[in-house]
């Protein structure tokens, strides 16, 4: 798996998220600390659907959380472009 691999595992993938956090100086807790907030509410984020969590963590990896997590955003870009095309 290189760098810019994401892998669709979850373990895997929140491996990779607090390794790319730490390449950048970061951590689910220094995220925390920076948002007011207690470490495992953004933890939670990788373990479950939490979109304003996906995009704080997504923000400090200069990412977008559909980057991230696309299976947690296909429904939701299926139905805007259903929406798109229906309009």
């Amino acid at each position: 798996m290189s760098a810019n691999t994401i892998t669709k595992k979850d373990a895997e993938r929140r491996a990779w998220i607090k390794y790319q956090l730490e390449l950048r100086g970061h951590s689910f807790a220094s995220i925390a600390r920076d948002l007011g907030l207690d470490r495992c509410t953004v933890r939670s984020a990788v373990l479950k659907r939490y979109p304003k969590m996906e995009k704080a963590i997504a923000d400090y990896l200069g990412m977008t959380p559909e980057e991230i997590w696309p299976e947690r955003y296909e429904l939701k870009a299926k139905l805007t472009r259903k929406r798109a095309v229906n309009q």
